[in-house]
């Protein structure tokens, strides 16, 4: 494949993940609006308080009713999330709000909402296509995979894991997982293409990773460890002061917004985030030791298990074996298996681990690419299995993704008991909370889910065609059909034509 037919090639992908993602969006909540009223707070107020964006509640149990997502500190309020997403979402936003306000220039509450679907397009959207382009490209550039089998990795990861619903919300999970993992491409090159540019190469990496830690601080385990990658081999030690300079701007804005809402630049939301929200275990501390039960429940039971939601991701465990088994890649096993296991140790040792409104571990999420691909050497040593476990987690995260990603906490069974039952009952895009203006919406409504009426505060694209119903699907159906058949037609039919089935 030529580097013309191989831009294409990579084109299409975007379109593929970017298009079906962009069809979806799973509107508000208290994390999404936590955010939006920071970025609010910004464009309108030059700020970083969040006060003016207060809503309040007839239920005294909530300082806000828009979201219980935030911290007080010395009489104000801010948001209690890393600020990385709301920075981010400044421009698309600011410039879809203005534009929307001579559409709508009444409705508020539609120019905030239709302007955080944008935002969720510009940012969430767009880094999550990238980094299934980029996983694409790790397998076939470094690993040597063919592009028959990068593509299928490529789709059960965008399409079979819980990266597809959290593509389609405004969180700060995928653009972490995203820069994350773009920082250790960059790192890859430096070590395996000798290229001339190391040192700014590097700089880029700790930039990315930096970034990604802005976004969310758990990162922070992939920062240590792309470093200590960096340290395994000659050339990543001479790089790495760059490696560390390119971190600290990110730093430098973090500690800024630490300084200006807390009081310091090491203090943190968490210090003083809501306590009716903010579980505290052993002497009001939100960490503690991480327990082995916990393991189990994250990884295999159905309330927040990994397995449950993203079968997929069973693979690793035979993965990492094989693995492990090549000599060649030893350095990389040990990177993916480490963030693995020290990002899963770090999640459980967050007392309310479990505690989101989600049909998984969200919070594993930025781990996900280097978990999955631990997954890959099992494609080619059992492609029965293999197959037959992505279908399945296609299947179950693209109901998850049309019915809603927003699924009350104390639900036992996610899947079963929100997912299917919804799905069954012919309702998509189930998430009534909205942005804004929740005085036209009381709060007995949204509080119990039994009162969840149909709105389109969450929807996807082809409700504008066929308003809450299974048929809005029907136009994304017929895209993949006509993205399968050009897609066939100018990659896939030459190639078998001329007896080469590499792709």
């Amino acid at each position: 494949m030529d580097g013309k037919t191989k831009g294409y090639y990579y084109i299409s992908l975007f379109l593929l993940f970017f298009i079906t993602y962009g069809y979806f969006f799973q509107g508000g909540g208290w994390n999404q609006n936590s955010r939006i009223c920071l970025t609010r707070a910004i464009l309108h107020q030059h700020t970083f308080v969040i006060d003016e964006y207060k809503e309040d509640s007839k239920n005294p149990y909530f300082e806000f009713v828009n979201t219980g997502d935030w911290s007080y500190y010395r009489g104000h309020y801010c948001t209690n999330k890393a600020p990385g997403l709301s920075f981010m979402a400044v421009v698309p936003f600011g410039i879809a709000e203005y534009l929307l306000g001579h559409v709508f220039p009444s409705d508020v509450e539609k120019q905030v909402h239709i302007s955080a679907y944008v935002s969720t397009l510009c940012i969430i959207v767009l880094c999550s296509a990238l980094l299934c382009l980029l996983l694409f490209f790790f397998c076939n550039h470094f690993m040597r995979l063919d592009e028959k089998n990068c593509l299928i990795l490529t789709v059960f990861f965008g399409f079979g894991t819980l990266a597809f619903s959290y593509s389609t919300i405004f969180y700060a999970h995928m653009p972490a997982a995203f820069f994350s993992f773009l920082s250790f491409v960059l790192v890859m090159h430096i070590k395996h293409d000798d290229p001339q540019r190391k040192n700014l190469i590097a700089l880029i990496s700790g930039f990315s990773i930096s970034t990604a830690v802005l976004l969310e601080p758990s990162t922070l385990i992939m920062l240590g460890c792309i470093g200590f990658y960096l340290i395994s081999f000659k050339e990543g030690r001479r790089c790495l002061p760059f490696y560390l300079l390119g971190c600290i701007p990110p730093g430098v804005v973090q500690g800024i917004y630490n300084t200006v809402c807390f009081g310091g630049p090491l203090s943190s939301s968490y210090d003083f985030a809501n306590e009716a929200v903010m579980f505290r275990g052993i002497d009001g501390k939100i960490l503690g030791l991480p327990h082995p039960k916990n393991v189990i429940k994250i990884l295999f039971l159905p309330n927040r298990g990994l397995f449950v939601s993203s079968p997929i991701l069973l693979m690793a465990l035979p993965g990492s074996v094989l693995f492990f088994k090549k000599r060649d890649w030893i350095s990389e096993a040990i990177i993916f298996t480490s963030v693995s296991v020290l990002f899963l140790l770090f999640i459980i040792s967050y007392y309310a681990w479990y505690h989101a409104a989600t049909p998984g571990p969200r919070y594993l999420l930025p781990a996900f690419p280097f978990i999955f691909l631990l997954t890959v050497f099992v494609l080619d040593r059992f492609p029965k299995m293999f197959m037959a476990v992505g279908a399945l987690s296609i299947l179950i995260n693209f109901i998850i993704t049309l019915v809603g990603n927003e699924i009350p906490h104390d639900i036992e069974n996610p899947l079963t008991d929100f997912i299917l039952k919804n799905l069954l009952a012919g309702k998509v895009s189930v998430n009534p909370v909205p942005f804004s203006n929740f005085e036209n919406y009381p709060t007995e409504t949204l509080s119990d889910i039994n009162k969840w009426t149909p709105n389109f505060n969450s929807f996807n694209l082809g409700e504008i065609i066929f308003p809450h119903s299974l048929a809005s699907i029907l136009p994304l159906i017929c895209f993949w059909i006509i993205w399968g058949a050009l897609f066939w037609r100018f990659f896939l039919k030459k190639e078998y034509k001329d007896g080469n089935t590499v792709v």
